[in-house]
Formats: structure tokens, sequence, C-alpha cells
């Protein structure tokens, strides 16, 4: 009776794990619901660790969730294969013919898993020695998997923090932005909204595969996609409630639209992740508020930005300077 369970709790491990890590890996769809939780315990952690040792951490965050996620489905892989093994502890035995005690069958399914093939223990049955064929095939999907993933992940990061770095340069806050767009010829703010709206449909791709670019920030505000973000919906804000709106009317609506659509995908899939806001910010909080059209989009859009800043140790004050 206790060997049956060994193998079915072993055999559910095995199943939760492994759909959890090619889901995340290969569908292009998300997070696994194990990798998800452990992403999500992983940011509170860096946050913890923020209100001790100061923003500078944050510049761990990403790497943290990475490992960890890593170490979850190396750690359960290896947890639910080794009871899988101790469901017939005589299945396994040394070069000597002994059977395997409870340390050596876990060492046995640490080198089957790795791939490294040290051959002083092995198999007895056909069952369990199709079952280390396949776990060392396994093993090294895992890993290569895990590394084309990552390196998936990495460049995903570098298209964030391009589109980062192209809304910084346009200004520091909402009115230097839009003054700036304005200011520039008609073909050459058309070109600008056009490249930003492409960077924001092509971060929110990316987002959407590749969940873990999300935790992802900077301790410096100015890299942080949540200042950024905000500033440049804001700045649209204005433009779209300024007295030369017709000139901009056709163009900002797709860049809003991608803004919009993002912030609400955001809201929607990490809403474990960022702060609520009880209070949400006042449209009076605004210098510039007599110009906006204070519509529940326009609600909405500010409360999802400020879940957003706050998910980075940032507020409003940060925004508009």
């Amino acid at each position: 009776m206790e060997n049956t369970i060994l193998l079915l709790v072993g055999v559910t491990i095995l199943v939760l794990v492994l759909f959890d890590f090619f889901y995340t890996t290969l569908s292009g769809s998300g997070l696994g619901f194990i990798s998800k939780k452990v992403a999500v315990s992983a940011e509170k952690l860096v946050k913890f660790l923020v209100k001790i040792m100061g923003r500078n951490i944050l510049k761990l965050s990403g790497l943290t969730v990475n490992l960890s996620m890593l170490f979850i489905w190396i750690t359960l892989t290896w947890v639910g294969l080794f009871l899988v093994y101790s469901s017939n502890p005589e299945a396994i035995v040394n070069a000597q013919g002994d059977t395997a005690d409870v340390w050596e069958r876990l060492y046995f399914t640490g080198y089957i898993i790795s791939t490294l093939g040290m051959g002083n223990f092995y198999p007895t049955t056909p069952f369990f020695e199709i079952l280390t064929n396949c776990f060392a095939f396994l093993g090294f999907i895992l890993f290569t998997s895990s590394m084309t993933y990552f390196i998936s992940v990495a460049s995903a990061l570098v298209q964030k923090r391009t589109l980062i770095k192209t809304i910084h340069g346009l200004g520091t806050n909402p009115q230097t932005i839009s003054e700036k767009l304005n200011s520039f010829s008609s073909s050459y703010s058309y070109q600008q909204l056009l490249n930003l709206q492409e960077m924001v449909d092509q971060h929110a791709v990316n987002h959407h595969a590749y969940p873990v670019v999300h935790f992802y920030t900077r301790p410096e505000p100015k890299d942080c996609l949540s200042l950024n973000m905000a500033r440049l919906d804001e700045a649209l804000s204005i433009l779209i409630g300024s007295e030369n709106k017709s000139k901009f009317q056709k163009e900002l609506q797709p860049l809003r639209s991608a803004i919009y659509t993002f912030l609400q995908n955001l809201d929607s899939n990490f809403s474990r992740s960022m702060p609520k806001v009880k209070n949400p910010v006042q449209a009076s909080y605004f210098g510039y508020h007599q110009s906006i059209k204070n519509d529940e989009e326009q609600k909405d859009r500010r409360r999802i930005l400020e879940r957003l800043l706050k998910s980075e140790g940032l507020k409003w004050s940060d925004v508009v300077q």
C-alpha cells in the first residue's frame, strides 16, 4: 500500500511540474500555475528585501524570479522521480548488486535528471530501465528548453528597455512630452507615434508570451516602465485635449488604444503581484486636469498605472514632477 502511494504521489508531481514547465516555456501563453505562484512569491521576497536594503536590490528582481522558477522545476522533477523509484526500492542496485538505500536512490535520481550517467547504480527491471532512459532524455530537454526560454526572455527585456529609453528621450514629465510632440513637424510626429505604437504592441506580445519580463525592474526611477508609460499616457491625454487635437486625433488613438489594451491585460493577469489602490488619484491632482476629459476610461487608466507605479515603488509625484 505504501509503495502504491509513493508511486501515485510521484507520478502526480511529475505530471504537474512537467505540464507547468512545457506550458511556460513552449506555449507562449504565459506562466503555468506553479510558475505563477513561484514568480509572485519571489517578487514579494525582493520587495521585502528592498525595505531592508534599498532600491539597489531591484537589479536582482528578474534574476531572482527566473532562478526560483528553474529551481522549482528541477527540485519537483527530482522529488517526483525519486518517489517513483522509491515505490520499488529493490529496482535500483549498485555495481555490486546491493539494493540502493534512500540517499543512494536520491543520488541516482539526480544524476539521471542531470544526464551525468556515472554508471555506479542502475535499474534492474524493464519498467525502470525504460523510465530511466525517458528521464535522461527529459533532463536534457529540461535544461536546453530552460536556456532557450531565458534567452527569449533576455531578448524581450532588451525590447522593453528600448521602449523605456525611447519614452524617456521625449521628456521627463507629461507636459514636456506633449509639447515636444506638438513642436515637431506633422510627418515626424506621426512617425514617432507610429514607432511608439509598434514598440508598445511588441512589448505587450512579449509580456504575454514571457511574463517574467514583468518582474524585471531597475533601481533608477527613470529606467522603470511604470514611470515612463504613465508619462506617455498622460502626455497623450494632454494632446487629445489640446487646441491642436485635430492635428493628432487619428494618429493618437491607435497608440492610446495599444497602451490601454496592455494596461487591461496587465491588470487582469498580474493582479496578485501589483498593490491595490484604495484611494485612486483625483483628476484635480494634475495641474493640467482642466484640459483632459476625466471619463471612466481615463480613471481606469490612471488606476492601473497607479498600481503599476506602486509595484515599482513609485508614485504620481514622480510622474508629473
